[in-house]
């Protein structure tokens, strides 16, 4: 029979799942570290199998205390939940579900918002502990503001960087699928270099005026966090960053499960 939330456990260790549109990010949380994460495409859910399977050999002292998911991919999360308690016995826990939510919310629709984006959130100002601007290079661009008080109030949505280059191809006669790649001028010289320049420095701009309207909300400039697959690509070009974090969601991921259970302060 499958259980629900076990007791806590200090020693175990839990495993963080994070399905996004384009991958599923999967990490071991233990120490206060996030260890071996891995990314296999949402797609394929054997490779999701394999990846699971190779972090439970894996686990420090041999405990899981639970596994932990967050998703914005409701087909996907079906699957990944099956196979969790195919393999635990334990009910795969998830945020939204059987956990709350690891940051307070202000949107108008609590349940609408992504679960990645409030899990980047709440691990941002869990770390900062004041008003600070999350943004998450990934399929799509998210960025989003919380305020002093630990708030999510709110944010913007654009297209990532290969949504924009498959935009421009597939919606066009003549224009290549292009890569990125950030042109030494900021102008293009031929038709490749102009689709880059618009797409790379215009999404860095477009980030930036973003940021700029939140620090007129804050009345300062806030800390302004970076994460997702894009990140290491996008940071050179955004000046106005003050730190990438790699795995940003799935740390987020783990504190909710972690205040949940009283492991940290709410």
């Amino acid at each position: 029979m499958i259980s629900g939330i076990p007791a806590y456990d200090p020693q175990a260790a839990i495993i963080a799942i994070e399905i996004g549109n384009t991958n599923i990010g999967i990490a071991t949380w233990h120490d206060d570290k996030i260890k071996t994460p891995l990314s296999v495409p949402t797609v394929d859910p054997s490779a999701f199998h394999q990846a699971y399977d190779a972090h439970l050999d894996a686990l420090p002292t041999k405990r899981l205390g639970a596994t932990i998911v967050g998703s914005v991919v409701p087909g996907a999360l079906d699957n990944v939940r099956a196979y969790v308690e195919k393999k635990q016995d334990k009910k795969a826990l998830v945020i939204g579900e059987s956990l709350e939510r690891p940051i307070d919310v202000g949107v108008t629709d609590k349940k609408a918002i992504g679960i990645d984006r409030v899990c980047a959130a709440a691990a941002a100002y869990e770390t900062l502990k004041t008003g600070c601007t999350v943004i998450d290079f990934g399929t799509a661009v998210t960025v989003d503001l919380v305020d002093d008080e630990g708030v999510l109030v709110g944010g913007a949505i654009l297209p990532g960087l290969w949504a924009q280059f498959r935009a421009l191809h597939e919606h066009t006669a003549q224009l290549p699928l292009v890569e990125p790649s950030a042109t030494n001028l900021p102008y293009g010289r031929n038709t490749t270099e102009a689709i880059q320049a618009g797409v790379c420095r215009g999404l860095a701009g477009a980030v930036r005026a973003l940021v700029e309207g939140y620090a007129t909300s804050l009345n300062r400039w806030p800390q302004v966090v970076a994460t997702g697959g894009d990140v290491a690509f996008m940071t050179p070009l955004c000046d106005f960053l003050d730190t990438a974090v790699e795995h940003l969601t799935l740390r987020g991921i783990a504190l909710a499960y972690l205040k949940h259970m009283g492991a940290v302060g709410g």
